[in-house]
């Protein structure tokens, strides 16, 4: 198992959380720049192959992929990049919005029948339900959902 670490980061010459940061990378890209890091990989694999053939498949594999990701990631702009991590960003808002939708009525309940601040819901949801959200968001869709009620 180390012998594998070992290897990897001997092949890639990039350390662990270098070579996490690139995977975190390749899950958000789109899927055409995916399948274009998967055809570098391929031909990589093939060339770590005949340098290193007592090295595991699979450790040159997870090597080949790392590389690719690399490589591409240098042809890609620094907007682009940033792009991405935007992009990244938005779905991670777009799912804590939608738990909280779904707990909407105990926000309710919190604020309405227990008198509870939007600080303090926020609170309640980190102890209780394990969700890490600021107030200011709760009292966004606060001003959003309950205001649209009584104007509707």
């Amino acid at each position: 198992m180390k012998q594998n670490q070992i290897n990897c980061e001997k092949l890639t010459k990039m350390t662990i959380k270098m070579q996490n940061q690139k995977l975190r990378l390749f899950a958000k890209v789109d899927i055409t720049t995916k399948l274009k890091i998967l055809y570098y990989q391929k031909q990589l694999f093939y060339k770590l192959n005949s340098i290193h053939g007592e090295v595991d498949n699979s450790v040159l594999t997870l090597c080949s992929l790392i590389l690719a990701i690399n490589d591409v990631e240098k042809s890609l702009s620094t907007t682009n990049l940033n792009v991405l991590k935007f992009r990244a960003e938005n779905i991670k808002s777009n799912v804590k919005r939608e738990k909280i939708l779904a707990l909407w009525s105990i926000v309710r309940s919190l604020k309405i029948e227990q008198k509870m601040s939007f600080r303090d819901i926020s609170k309640y949801f980190l102890k209780y339900h394990r969700l890490n959200v600021s107030y200011s968001t709760i009292y966004e869709m606060w001003n959003e959902i309950e205001n649209n009620n009584k104007k509707g």
